[in-house]
């Protein structure tokens, strides 16, 4: 599928520009696997789609990882992937936390203070994690950023100034299962649905 673009035509409905996007994204994924190829490509198909400009809506969103943080799933496909929309306050960073899923993130509108931690132990104790932080980035719109599925799906977030908006494209539906939530300071681990 080299090449291949979604193209979102003037006038094209919503629905029909993300269903587009979901079948492009999920054939360009068959085809490749699931990669840093593959997650370069659909992050410039997510700005192609985010080109539209009426994408962020907030009365789509509802609350995420029991915060101000709020989503919305806005795309499915048969495949199980599925395409969410995001905002992520400036007041408190998110805890940290796994999707059970890899991703694709783009940045459509503020700054996102973006922290990628690793897990250090073997996870062999229930309810205890060792986290290491990586990496701490400032995106800005238009970015992108990606994630290995587990062990390497583990983040936080927080808008810098504002909130954060933004479309993160994942290989399987984060909210199918529990995710765990991290303190690294206590190393605490506790599951809960991403909506709790």
């Amino acid at each position: 599928m080299a090449g291949s673009t979604i193209r979102v035509v003037s006038g094209q409905g919503f629905e029909e520009a993300i269903a587009g996007f979901m079948a492009e994204a999920a054939s360009l994924v068959a085809e490749r696997g699931a990669g840093p190829a593959a997650y370069a490509e659909i992050g410039a198909m997510l700005g192609r789609l985010a080109a539209r400009g009426d994408l962020v809506d907030g009365e789509r969103l509802a609350g995420l990882h029991d915060s101000s943080a709020a989503a919305a799933i806005i795309g499915r496909h048969e495949d199980g992937s599925v395409l969410m929309l995001a905002r992520f306050p400036q007041e408190a960073p998110t805890p940290v936390h796994n999707h059970n899923s890899w991703g694709v993130l783009r940045v459509l509108r503020g700054r996102d203070r973006y922290e990628r931690w690793t897990r250090m132990d073997d996870g062999a104790e229930a309810g205890r994690a060792d986290l290491r932080l990586e990496e701490e980035v400032a995106l800005a719109p238009g970015d992108v950023v990606w994630f290995d599925g587990p062990p390497g799906d583990l983040h936080a977030q927080q808008g810098i100034g504002a909130p954060v908006w933004e479309l993160v494209y994942f290989g399987r539906d984060p909210n199918a299962a529990p995710r765990a939530y991290f303190d690294p300071s206590t190393g605490a681990v506790t599951y809960a649905d991403a909506a709790g």
